[in-house]
């Protein structure tokens, strides 16, 4: 009695890893090796004892290394536009934007009154200010007035909430934007 079902799909793994280098879809694998995807899951987790998500996501890394090899190349041989975008990556190096808006310059401090706001503004209010990394800033009645300072180098910079008299409240720094390529 013949066999039933399709004969077993044999997967080449070196063209495996290669089509990982260049970041191809599991879809486009599928493609490539003629089967399913399921196929393909199914084989990898046999060949590699894991999952596809994890095995591409290790074999992809050495297609990483040949990008960042090839631009590293071409930009010491002169390509400019390699070249800036690497001092803008690694060295912290930006370009200054200086943009100039017609009409008088904005006021340094502008006054909001809260207690100009419902009770669903000023959640809402709150909500955004916790949702910026900040503590919760302000207290149940709306009885305060929040400073808006434009943010400058200094990191303390930012919002400031001015109580109203007889009244506290604890102010926690605006946060400061991080590039993870600042090497200070």
């Amino acid at each position: 009695m013949a066999k039933r079902g399709r004969k077993p799909i044999e997967i080449n793994w070196e063209e495996f890893e290669a089509l990982c280098a260049i970041q191809a879809t599991l879809r486009e694998m599928a493609l490539f090796f003629n089967c399913s995807e399921r196929t393909i899951e199914r084989a990898v987790k046999k060949q590699y004892k894991a999952n596809f998500v994890n095995v591409f996501a290790q074999k992809r890394l050495k297609g990483f290394i040949s990008l960042r090899r090839q631009i590293w190349q071409f930009a010491l041989r002169g390509n400019k536009t390699l070249l800036i975008f690497l001092a803008k990556q690694y060295l912290g190096m930006a370009d200054q934007v200086i943009v100039n808006l017609p009409g008088p310059p904005p006021r340094n401090e502008e006054q909001i009154d809260l207690t100009r706001l419902t009770d669903a503004e000023v959640d809402e209010l709150e909500r955004l200010l916790e949702s910026a990394h900040c503590r919760k800033l302000l207290p149940a009645s709306a009885e305060t007035t929040i400073t808006v300072t434009p943010q400058k180098a200094d990191p303390s910079a930012g919002l400031r909430a001015e109580p109203a008299p007889g009244r506290s409240v604890e102010v926690a720094p605006t946060p400061f934007p991080v590039n993870p390529t600042d090497q200070t």
